[in-house]
């Protein structure tokens, strides 16, 4: 047993939290975000029964998580595949990656997702255990043992340090939350589980790592001891025959310094979603207050109650409201109030324009309403976005193929797979113009039939799948006749322009 508290969270962790609450608030929708106080401040003097209905019937449009699915999707309109150059056995491996089920398609998809909402997201590569040690690639098989990736989401990683150890950047100390839910009887109860990767550190005198020792785990958990206090038990542990922490990050903000304290990216459009949500639901509010006529008697003596406390008023169809006359012969009346809606048109165009510059921060110009921007204006923040995401599609493309170098470690392979992520954005944003360009081409014989159907499918006018060839045969037998050489090389060979004298 040990004493130490293996869930205790880094400097960088702290400073990353607030962040990840927020975005893991927004994105998991209304619900979430009528629990959280702290996105909808109570109203000075307000009474707590009223601020509870407030809060609970606030409105919330998840301007956000649309901005974020639509960036995370783009690169994925075409399948993340691996060149020739992977082994077979890891091109199987890609087939299933988690060991789940998991395409690596998916799997890098649903890391793109999360690394763009939260700014970092994590890929473990581990390894089936208890493999007995020097084990047939065949006994590995019988057995099942095969590397295996894992998504860890930012918040789980509760510390990660890292070192220059021979002029690259490794890490020697990582803890991992990993609770888990057990069945306990016909109930359930959660596990509190850390995983814990280290290095031990040689230093000189000058405290530069001069060498770091072979990497080691070990699974620890909470457990309540013979007196009912909580203690860290150790629950598995043994090298990592590999060597290095099998643990690669996948960025889309840029790091601060040495740290692992990221500058999220979509900082700005999480705090708006913020000021969005808080306009939108005083819209509400106040359009709750205010839209609905109040009934005011003048003159009226309000009838009281056993407790001496007036009584409410009837109002609606069949209800008959009475101002009889005192004894000098005067009488009320009731009328209703209604206040002028110019406020409200204030606070709903002040939401409207908030939800504007959110999806313009969102990169996202092709979902907001541009009415008012030229073409050449939107082309721009298109492509704009679209560089953004570029860049990201390339730090996810570095990740994926760090991640397959482990995977290569753990089967004693040396073959480096590179990975194929879709980046060719610009070209689907003005695709049919573009594409009447090429036609044109065409038709003045200054490109090839080929030419014109690899940018058809490349604007994803045509199916990846289109076979030019097949596709040639099945004309010609359209065409009446039977088909010589002769016809098919005049369709498919452009034609000569004519030269001038």
């Amino acid at each position: 047993m040990t004493d130490l508290q293996p869930n205790a969270t880094s400097s960088d962790y702290e400073a990353m939290a607030p962040y990840w609450v927020m975005v893991s608030t927004i994105l998991a929708g209304a619900n979430a975000m009528r629990k959280a106080k702290q996105y909808l401040p109570k109203f000075p003097n307000e009474s707590e029964t009223d601020y509870k209905f407030r809060r609970e019937n606030s409105k919330f449009t998840n301007i956000f998580r649309d901005i974020v699915e639509n960036l995370a999707a783009k690169p994925f309109s075409k399948e993340v595949e691996l060149t020739d150059k992977a082994t077979d056995r890891i091109k199987k491996l890609s087939e299933n990656i988690t060991g789940q089920g998991d395409h690596l398609h998916v799997f890098a998809a649903n890391c793109f997702f999360h690394g763009i909402s939260y700014a970092i997201d994590w890929i473990l590569v581990d390894y089936t255990k208890n493999v007995p040690a020097n084990a047939t690639i065949a006994q590995e098989d019988a057995l099942g043992a095969r590397p295996y990736w894992v998504r860890v989401p930012a918040q789980n990683v509760l510390a990660a340090y890292s070192e220059m150890i021979g002029g690259v950047e490794t890490f020697v100390h990582v803890r991992i939350k990993e609770d888990a839910t057990v069945r306990e009887g016909y109930g359930e109860k959660t596990v509190e589980r850390v995983r814990v990767l280290n290095r031990e550190l040689e230093r000189n005198e000058q405290g530069d790592v001069t060498r770091a020792a072979d990497a080691t785990w070990e699974v620890l958990e909470k457990q309540k001891d013979t007196t009912g206090k909580d203690v860290w038990v150790s629950v598995g542990s043994g090298p990592i025959t590999i060597k290095v922490i099998p643990l690669v990050p996948f960025l889309t903000g840029r790091r601060l310094g040495h740290s692992w304290q990221v500058v999220p990216p979509l900082q700005d459009a999480a705090d708006l979603q913020i000021e969005h949500y808080q306009q939108e639901s005083g819209l509400k509010y106040a359009k709750e207050l205010t839209c609905f006529p109040m009934l005011a008697g003048n003159g009226v003596t309000p009838a009281e109650g056993p407790d001496g406390k007036p009584l409410a008023v009837p109002v609606g169809p069949k209800s008959v409201l009475y101002a009889p006359s005192n004894g000098e012969g005067k009488h009320g009346e009731w009328k209703f109030i209604e206040p002028s809606a110019e406020s409200l048109k204030f606070l709903a165009a002040d939401v409207k324009e908030t939800a504007q510059q959110l999806r313009e921060l969102g990169r996202q110009p092709l979902t907001a309403q541009t009415g008012n921007l030229t073409v050449v204006t939107t082309m721009f923040a298109a492509q704009k976005g679209n560089s953004a995401i570029q860049a990201w599609v390339l730090n996810l493309k570095d990740a994926l193929e760090n991640a397959m170098l482990l995977t290569a470690l753990w089967l004693n392979e040396t073959n480096e797979a590179e990975v194929i992520v879709h980046t060719d954005f610009d070209v689907e944003t003005d695709s049919v113009d573009a594409m009447k360009v090429v036609l044109e081409m065409k038709k003045d014989n200054l490109i090839s039939r080929n030419a014109t159907i690899s940018e058809a499918k490349r604007r994803n006018i045509l199916s990846p799948e289109y076979d030019a060839e097949d596709d040639m045969e099945i004309i010609l037998g359209e065409v009446p006749g039977d088909d010589t050489t002769d016809d098919q090389t005049a369709a498919t060979t452009p034609k000569t322009p004519p030269v001038a004298a």
